[in-house]
């Protein structure tokens, strides 16, 4: 089952598991692999964030956008046909 907060910040859509890329080390090395997708949004925060987790579920690479919507659009050019799963309400 998919966490419902990551690095303390709640988590309102996910994607099932799949391969949306792959972060590397500065020297092009293969440092993990972005396993799953998630819209998050943090208490006191008006930004939304898309966070891209490896195989444990761990945040490994995060960005700030200004709607649920444009993180989905951003996670479009990881992989076309992604489809959300929606854990909680949008607020």
């Amino acid at each position: 089952m998919f966490p419902s907060v990551l690095d303390k910040a709640e988590v309102l859509y996910y994607t099932h598991k799949d391969d949306y890329g792959v972060i590397r080390f500065p020297d092009c090395e293969k440092a993990d692999l972005y396993r799953y997708l998630a819209i998050c949004k943090y208490a006191n925060d008006n930004n939304y964030y898309l966070f891209c987790c490896n195989e444990n579920f761990e945040v490994v690479s995060d960005t700030a956008w200004d709607s649920a919507e444009q993180c989905m659009q951003i996670a479009a050019s990881y992989k076309t046909d992604i489809e959300w799963i929606k854990l909680k309400d949008e607020y």
